[in-house]
């Protein structure tokens, strides 16, 4: 059983925005000014169900500004509660995005960090990986570690003609406004890192009949469906679901047959103050 799952659906619910960010080329246009500067102090919580359990699981997406004046910080993390957190030794799945605005106003990747901080026959132990991206040089840089002690790793070559952005600065561009709306009946593959190389995500935008078999997700707002690489979220994969509401905030998710043993729902928590 891979818990790990668990976790998917916080993180897809929160991070449904990146699918349009990398896949586009930069001659679009960019942000409005200060959008992104407006969108820093935000802070969105996130609780998660599973079968008969409420509440398995609770997340945060939050966005703050580097004291390096057009640099930003986001930070997604997921952590189990109750009996989810007995099963996975207080499982907390974090990740870390150091991003900047470039010469055109967009949002461009410097570091994405992912961890996995859990306990394990009573000792705690955390496993990491980075992504560092190297514009001069034309290189990304992989590294993996534990403990925080990070080792070389890959190296791969950015591309001149595609423009892969990590998903936490992908999903600030595309709440910007730099790559225009999500229309429905798209189809939208884009590019991110794995040890492969460079994989797709692939997105569907849904309408009609789609959307009405899917009562969880109201009429409003935008529903995807999201195929995405299994190692982007270290993972076995499954089909998303997710959706933004009318304020344009990712609030609802859905990863679909678990493991064989039913859905997995995840949700804005309105009970908390969403900043």
């Amino acid at each position: 059983m891979r818990l790990t799952l668990l976790f998917l659906l916080i993180l897809c619910t929160a991070l449904v925005g990146t699918i349009h960010a990398a896949s586009l080329p930069l001659s679009r246009p960019v942000q409005a000014p200060n959008a992104v500067q407006r969108m820093s102090g935000e802070h969105h919580r996130y609780t998660l169900d599973f079968l008969v359990f409420k509440d398995l699981a609770e997340g945060h997406l939050k966005l703050t500004a580097e004291k390096t004046p057009g640099r930003y910080r986001a930070e997604l993390v997921a952590k189990t509660l109750g009996i989810a957190s007995w099963l996975t030794g207080d499982r907390t799945q974090r990740y870390i995005s150091i991003m900047e605005e470039d010469a055109s106003g967009r949002l461009r990747s410097i570091s994405h960090e992912s961890s996995v901080h859990k306990r394990k026959r009573g000792q705690w132990h955390d496993r990491q990986k980075r992504y560092r991206f190297d514009y001069l040089a034309g290189k990304v840089y992989q590294e993996k570690g534990e403990n925080g002690q990070f080792r070389p790793g890959l190296v791969f070559e950015l591309p001149a003609n595609r423009h892969p952005v990590d998903i936490l600065t992908g999903f600030y561009n595309l709440r910007a406004g730099v790559y225009g709306k999500l229309t429905p009946g798209a189809h939208i593959k884009i590019s991110t890192f794995t040890t492969k190389g460079i994989s797709d995500i692939e997105v569907e935008v849904l309408s009609g009949s789609e959307r009405l078999a899917r009562p969880f997700f109201p009429t409003a707002g935008t529903l995807l469906r999201i195929k995405v690489d299994p190692e982007v979220f270290d993972t076995g994969g499954a089909d998303l679901y997710a959706w933004f509401d009318d304020k344009g905030r990712p609030a609802r998710g859905i990863v679909e047959d678990v493991i064989g043993l039913g859905d997995v729902y995840g949700r804005l928590d309105e009970g908390k103050k969403q900043q």
